[in-house]
Parts: C-alpha cells; structure tokens; sequence
C-alpha cells in the first residue's frame, strides 16, 4: 500500500511540476508585458520583447512568400474587370463628359446625337481593353515602386497593443497551447514514474 503511494504521489508531482512548467512558459509568450527585475534577472515576455523584430519577420515573409505580383495581375485581368471598366468608362462619358462638352461648348448639342455618343464611348472603351494589360503593368510598375507591403504590414501589427496580440495568438493557437500544457503534464507523469523505479532500485 506504502508502495502503491508513493508510486502514485511521483506521477502526481511529476505530472503537477511538467503541467506547470508549460502553462508559465506560456504564458511568458506574452508576460510580462514590460521587463521587470528579480534580483539580478531581467524578466520580459518573449514577443513583448522581440516584437518589433518579430513584426518585421512576419511580414517580409509574407511579403516574399505569399504577395506574389503575378497573382495580383492575373486577379486584375480577370473578366470582371473588363465588366468594371465598361461601367466607369460609360459612366464618365454618360455624365461628365457630356455634362462638361455641352456647358462649355453648347454648339455641340447641334451635332452630337446619342448614336454617336454611344459609337465615341465603345471606342473608348475597346481601346481600353484591349490595351489593358499594359495599363495594369503601369500601374502595378507605380505600386512596386512607391507601396511597400511589408512596411503597411509591420506598422499594423506593430499598432496592435500586447493585449490584443496575446488574445488573437490564443484565439488562434488555443487548442494547440492547451495540447502543449497536456503534454507537459504527460511528460511530467513519466519522468516522476522513472524516478520511482529508480528510487526502488538506488
């Protein structure tokens, strides 16, 4: 029975000692927010530390890895933006252009007819598109150029207070977090199994 206990009380402690282990380094992902002193320690929370560095990693990664130009031309070159140009163009010339023509020059009333504003829009508009990929080339040459990703990404996250970035990693990761402190606790249990055999044998 004396056995019996004291087989069961290493498992417990080991168990006990391995759960809480992984549940404080844990929560050290995060805390202490800002680095506080232990006798001669300095004591911070790993991504509170390291968070900028840790921002900027992020997003180089994702600006290398997963924003890829190509694919953002193929999505622009898709049929619903020939859809979406027609419309603009058509709308531009349907207000705009006829509100402006006529207020400034009335005398084109005489001899501009809605068949011919309508044969000048479809011009326009298949000129347009069929040059439409060098309009996107253009516009993607300007947004390589002047639009950094990984800054717009770095300075968002980086704008995320502690707090808010512990409860998204948790929303995220919290049955992975609550595996790893299981796993602690399993592991505990065995090493505290070992130590009793060894305490039998020594």
């Amino acid at each position: 029975m004396l056995i019996l206990l004291r087989l069961i009380s290493y498992i417990a402690i080991g168990s006990l000692i391995g759960w809480i282990t992984n549940f404080i380094a844990i929560k050290m992902l995060f805390r202490p927010y800002n680095e506080k002193k232990f006798l001669f320690l300095k004591i911070q929370g790993l991504i509170p530390k390291r968070k900028k560095e840790i921002a900027d990693n992020i997003a180089e990664v994702i600006q290398n890895e997963l924003i890829c130009m190509e694919d953002i031309i193929i999505k622009l070159e898709a049929e619903g933006m020939e859809e979406g140009i027609i419309e603009i163009v058509s709308g531009i010339i349907d207000n705009k252009l006829q509100e402006e023509l006529f207020s400034k020059m009335p005398m084109l009333a005489l001899f501009i007819n809605d068949s011919l504003i309508s044969k000048f829009k479809t011009i326009i508009v298949d000129s347009i598109i069929a040059n439409k990929a060098d309009i996107i080339k253009v516009f993607l040459n300007v947004l390589e150029k002047n639009v950094s990703f990984k800054d717009i990404i770095s300075e968002r996250i980086n704008n995320f207070s502690l707090k808010e970035l512990e409860d998204i990693t948790i929303r995220l990761a919290k049955k992975e977090l609550k595996y790893i402190e299981i796993v602690g606790g399993v592991l505990g249990g065995i090493i505290g199994l070992f130590q009793f055999f060894l305490s039998l044998v020594l």
